[in-house]
């Protein structure tokens, strides 16, 4: 798999947004600078995931590459001192089109033109918080979603997650500079290949949930009408972070740990039961439900429970509280 990593060059806590200090940002330029710049790259030849990590790191610019592209050459001889007409030279160097939508660029194959569907998917229907919540980073391509979304929760204080039908989808390379999240999501989206007609969002202020006709909750989920029933018992509205397959430190230096995929219910029970405080029976039929790695910040017991099982395509799933006890169930046991 192609570079797996994420770089992030702004820190926060919550949902507040830190600019890069000045300090910060000349100790950067100043390792860039010893490096071979973006112009003696493209002249020699370089992937195109490596040349756009490099403009990411030189200029204040946004990229998004579709997922399998990243492996084109670029090569060209006379590159444009230009950065907006470097990005167009990249594109027709390697037989890619360009949209220039929301002061970011997406790049996508010109031979199949089901690409250009992608260029319609939009985000703007989020709430306003999410517009006024700044990200700056940087992915690999073939970096799966639920890792996205959970580095960009640890790091901004969000609680984004996305049901078993996309959140193994591989994204392609990606460089972020200072754009609302909800900006930042419409191009992380766009590089794992996700057309307007494929994905769906219940979008509240402290959390979103992006799902697929294929979740079985899909009637349920339309106007976050599952989410809005509030839960009888007490304890459901209990404050928790949740932090799966492990737990990490909670004082946000560094990064968050990457995973392959989804471990059993039964694999990760221990670790919630740790979480929450209360202890984790499993029905007949649960143990080997899939939990994907996630990351959800000082949110109520309820909504985290749901997020998680929400993610299970069949409504036959859910959980219980009983006695300071979560039981998840199989209907029609």
């Amino acid at each position: 798999m192609s570079f797996i990593a994420i770089w992030l060059l702004v820190l926060v806590a919550g949902f507040s947004c830190k600019s890069t200090n000045k300090e910060e940002k000349n100790n950067i330029q100043t390792e860039i600078t010893k490096e071979e710049s973006i112009f003696d790259l493209v002249r020699e030849s370089a992937l195109l995931n490596v040349i756009v990590r490099k403009l990411g790191h030189e200029f204040p610019v946004s990229i998004s590459v579709v997922n399998g592209a990243e492996i084109r050459w670029v090569q060209i001889d006379k590159p444009e001192k230009d950065v907006s007409d470097l990005i167009r030279q990249i594109s027709e160097n390697t037989n890619m089109a360009l949209q220039e939508i929301n002061d970011y660029y997406f790049l996508y194959p010109l031979e199949q033109s089901i690409y250009e569907n992608l260029t319609k998917l939009s985000l703007t229907e989020l709430p306003q918080k999410y517009s006024n919540i700044k990200i700056t980073a940087g992915f690999g391509a073939g970096t799966k979603l639920f890792n996205v979304f959970n580095s960009l929760n640890f790091t901004y204080g969000c609680n984004i997650v996305a049901d078993n039908s996309l959140a193994e989808l591989p994204i392609g390379e990606l460089v972020v500079f200072q754009k609302p999240l909800s900006v930042a999501l419409e191009m992380i989206l766009k590089s794992a290949r996700i057309v307007p007609q494929s994905i769906r969002w219940c979008a509240k202020d402290d959390f979103i949930f992006f799902y697929t006709p294929l979740n079985m909750r899909v009637d349920q989920l339309t106007g976050c009408k599952v989410f809005d029933n509030e839960g009888k018992q007490s304890i459901l509205d209990k404050e928790v972070i949740i932090s799966l397959p492990k737990s990490v430190p909670l004082n946000k230096k560094g990064s968050l740990p990457f995973y392959d995929g989804a471990m059993p219910l039964s694999k990760i029970a221990p670790v919630l039961a740790n979480q929450t405080g209360l202890t984790i029976e499993m029905m007949v039929g649960t143990e080997n439900l899939p939990i994907n790695p996630c990351y959800l910040n000082k949110i109520k017991l309820k909504l985290a429970l749901d997020l998680l099982t929400f993610q299970w395509l069949d409504t036959s799933y859910t959980y219980s509280i009983e006695n300071e006890k979560i039981v998840f169930i199989k209907l029609g046991n």
